[in-house]
């Protein structure tokens, strides 16, 4: 199975299965005008673009019912909260963890039944799904006036705390551990130094360093309450946070570099 199936697939399926989770941010004091049906709707589409490629592939056909039984499920949990003012965020975490499950099996079955590489490609999922939720609320900033600032604000904080997180991570990665290059075991800092590995800096600058910046910037604004400047720098926050995570998965399913 090629890389620019298993690319694709992998990160479709890893974003519909964790974006819903983010209404949990807005769950205390939750967003009317209809604010909650892109987020319903966007995550079903991009997760039933996954499984509906999952069935053209070579996979168990019990693989193929469990992700179309998923999507029977997101789609029925759409229609329920489609006409209702809230989404009740119990349920979509249900369904979310579902997913998870889900996706972890397919993971395993298209790439290594490794713990860490899943654990990995979830917090990679969650955090496009931050920014892709906190890019989305900020633009409906734009049509909703007196919506109160803390919910961007709260979106903004929760995906730079992802973003930490994996920096932490791919530190804490590099300095330690190793991998097979070359056939032979290598550092992975040294692997990085190397011909093949010389994009990792990529992925790490843009998918990590970049948007950790930009969010100083996307902090300032929101002290002044411009939600509209806030928008735009999360725009090309989510830009460089889709190439970084791009890179980072072709390491990770090329070579085996988990980070």
């Amino acid at each position: 199975m090629g890389m620019l199936v298993k690319i694709p697939l992998l990160a479709f399926l890893i974003f519909g299965v964790t974006y819903p989770l983010f209404f949990w941010l807005t769950a205390a004091d939750p967003i009317k005008n209809n604010f909650h049906r892109f987020h319903l709707a966007c995550p079903v589409v991009i997760a039933g673009l996954a499984i509906i490629g999952l069935w053209f592939l070579p996979v168990d056909q019990a693989l193929k019912n469990v992700g179309g039984l998923w999507l029977l499920c997101a789609l029925l949990t759409t229609a329920i909260f489609w006409k209702k003012e809230t989404v009740n965020p119990w349920a979509m975490t249900v369904l979310c963890l579902w997913g998870l499950k889900f996706f972890a099996i397919v993971y395993g079955h298209m790439a290594a039944p490794d713990l860490t590489q899943i654990l990995i490609s979830i917090l990679a999922g969650l955090i496009v799904s931050a920014i892709f939720y906190a890019m989305n609320l900020g633009h409906f900033y734009l049509n909703a006036r007196g919506l109160k600032i803390g919910h961007l604000k709260n979106s903004v904080i929760a995906f730079g705390a992802l973003v930490f997180l994996r920096l932490l991570w791919d530190v804490s990665y590099a300095a330690t551990a190793r991998l097979m290059y070359g056939g032979e075991q290598t550092t992975v800092w040294a692997f990085i130094n190397s011909l093949d590995g010389f994009m990792l800096w990529a992925a790490v600058f843009f998918g990590t360093v970049f948007p950790l910046g930009a969010l100083y910037f996307a902090f300032g604004t929101l002290r002044l309450k411009n939600t509209q400047a806030t928008t735009g720098i999360l725009y090309v926050i989510l830009s460089a946070v889709l190439l970084g995570d791009l890179a980072y998965k072709y390491y990770l399913l090329k070579f085996g570099v988990v980070m």
